[in-house]
């Protein structure tokens, strides 16, 4: 069931929505060394956050800055939702789901590992249900642990945008003081609904979302 009606769905996105991409790199040593310690701050091994767990945060946090990007297309209006309902794509042995964190602003960086624990658990035992994938307002899909570099993933509608995370690569960079030095990035792809977003707003979402992960002050709890 979950499986139909996510494919019709992907058919009337490539069919009905005007779609773009912006891609972004984020700066892979920033997100490794805030996460590091976040974890430093967490006692529970359990309780301790993936990267994908810190992006889901990162984004809601972005999402709530920017509540554009946060809508969606509907009878010829935009909707602008009052929270971020986050979904995200889990790969399970029987396909792709995307369950849905709710209101995933209001968490913290813990409270939003542990949701995505818990839901990736009910999805690998085929224990979600239909309630778990209504009202999403954005999709997060990070196929890094494949490594993928880089992807453009279609918008699920009726959502306003989606978006891909790529694996971490080696780059080189200009520092402060103009030497070029080796670093890592992971490359974020965000596609939007013409209809919402025009690509200044996606691009401002991205500085705002990149800019949080070199902030490197947030508390765990």
């Amino acid at each position: 069931m979950v499986q139909r009606t996510m494919a019709k769905r992907m058919l009337q996105s490539a069919r009905d929505i005007p779609q773009f991409a912006v891609s972004w790199e984020l700066d892979a040593d920033d997100l490794a060394a805030l996460r590091s310690g976040i974890n430093a701050g967490i006692a529970d091994d359990e309780r301790r956050v993936s990267v994908t767990a810190l992006l889901i945060w990162l984004t809601a946090q972005a999402l709530h800055q920017h509540p554009r990007m946060n809508s969606r297309f509907d009878e010829d209006a935009v909707i602008q939702p009052e929270h971020v309902n986050m979904a995200v794509a889990i790969d399970t042995p029987y396909g792709l789901v995307a369950p849905v964190i709710r209101e995933a602003e209001t968490l913290t960086v813990a409270e939003t590992g542990v949701a995505l624990k818990e839901l990736a658990a009910r999805a690998l035992a085929k224990r979600l249900t239909m309630g778990d994938f209504a009202d999403a307002t954005f999709t997060i899909s990070n196929l890094g642990m494949f490594g993928v570099a880089r992807f453009t993933p279609l918008i699920n509608p009726p959502q306003g945008a989606i978006m891909g995370v790529g694996g971490p690569r080696t780059t080189v960079r200009t520092d402060p003081e103009g030497r070029l030095v080796a670093g890592r990035a992971i490359e974020l792809t965000v596609t939007a609904d013409h209809r919402i977003l025009d690509g200044a707003e996606v691009a401002r979402f991205l500085q705002t979302l990149g800019g949080s992960a070199r902030e490197q002050s947030i508390k765990p709890t």
